[in-house]
């Protein structure tokens, strides 16, 4: 977003602009003056050129009534012209004034989001897209598809900050003076070397798998709904807030990471849900008593193709691929 100044070398005051409205400012003054509603008109963030300008005419305008004189005093004579005059200017210096003040302000604020920005380093992957990160730590982080993680650069003093979205397995190099810290939107992670998986699920919640070491486990705001977890063991941080935990076999549940499809009696619709994204394709099942299926299968690294081809050997049923779209029959 570009920063505008408003520069006042010129004072531009009420006599000033009624000059240049009739064509009688010195070259100087109507330079100043052009200028000065050029930066006006130009900031995004105004009600338009053509509102300011003709809310500043209209002001100045009151100066060309004719003079109805209102006699309050004997002694002291009040005329409407002074009246509005003094209106007018002290609009145009209020407006001069906020707009001062609008413009610093969003020059801080720009600042401090050009700032924040260098600050952290943004990483994204896309459908069908897996990516590892090494951290300048020594951590590894290997992101799934469709996931966000952003990392202070470089890391403080104090603490390693990453902050996650969607799927990603974390190896962290141990630091005892150092914890790594992983936000989610709703949750924080704490360790100070291990590895584990983090899956924010917008409607199942946030689910963390630990495959080495100890993690502290929390709601992000409050920190006091808090679980320590150990290798194979799995907690969901749920939408209503609570904490669910139990055993699971860990290396299966993370297979993702080394690229292995693992379906243990998934439907064919939970397997579908993986597909889609993992391959960037779309899937469409003509026959839908097929979807309630059972399926179990265990692939490493392989092609969409493979994998069609050993569903359908266990489905019992055809299909066919055409470029992103795969159709079961």
């Amino acid at each position: 977003m570009p920063v505008y100044e408003i520069n006042l070398a010129m004072k531009i005051t009420n006599e000033l602009l009624k000059r240049h409205s009739k064509g009688l400012c010195s070259e100087e003054e109507r330079k100043a003056v052009e200028e000065w509603f050029k930066k006006i008109e130009n900031h995004p963030k105004t009600d338009g050129p053509r509102a300011n300008k003709d809310r500043i005419w209209a002001k100045l305008s009151q100066d060309d009534l004719p003079k109805t004189r209102i006699n309050l005093n004997p002694r002291k004579k009040v005329t409407f012209f002074n009246t509005m005059t003094r209106y007018a200017a002290a609009v145009l210096i209020l407006s001069v004034f906020g707009l001062s003040v609008y413009y610093v302000f969003n020059s801080t604020n720009w600042l401090h989001t050009n700032r924040q920005a260098a600050l952290y380093h943004t990483v994204k992957t896309q459908r069908g897209e897996k990516r590892t990160l090494s951290l300048p730590d020594g951590s590894t982080i290997r992101m799934n598809y469709e996931t966000q993680i952003k990392f202070s650069k470089p890391f403080e003093d104090d603490e390693r900050l990453v902050y996650l979205i969607g799927q990603a397995h974390f190896d962290v190099a141990r630091d005892e003076t150092r914890p790594f810290i992983i936000y989610t939107e709703d949750t924080k992670t704490e360790v100070l070397g291990t590895s584990f998986d983090i899956n924010t699920k917008p409607e199942e919640g946030t689910e963390i798998i630990v495959t080495s070491g100890e993690v502290a486990f929390s709601e992000k705001i409050q920190g006091d709904n808090r679980v320590m977890l150990a290798v194979n063991d799995r907690a969901v941080f749920r939408p209503d807030k609570s904490i669910a935990t139990d055993k699971v076999d860990a290396s299966a549940l993370t297979s993702w990471k080394e690229n292995q499809l693992v379906f243990d009696s998934y439907t064919l619709s939970e397997v579908i849900d993986v597909l889609e994204p993992w391959y960037d394709v779309q899937v469409t099942v003509k026959n839908t008593d097929l979807m309630t299926r059972d399926f179990k299968l265990s692939m490493e690294n392989p092609s969409l193709e493979a994998v069609m081809e050993a569903l359908s050997f266990l489905g019992e049923f055809e299909y066919d691929i055409h470029e992103k779209r795969v159709t079961i029959y």
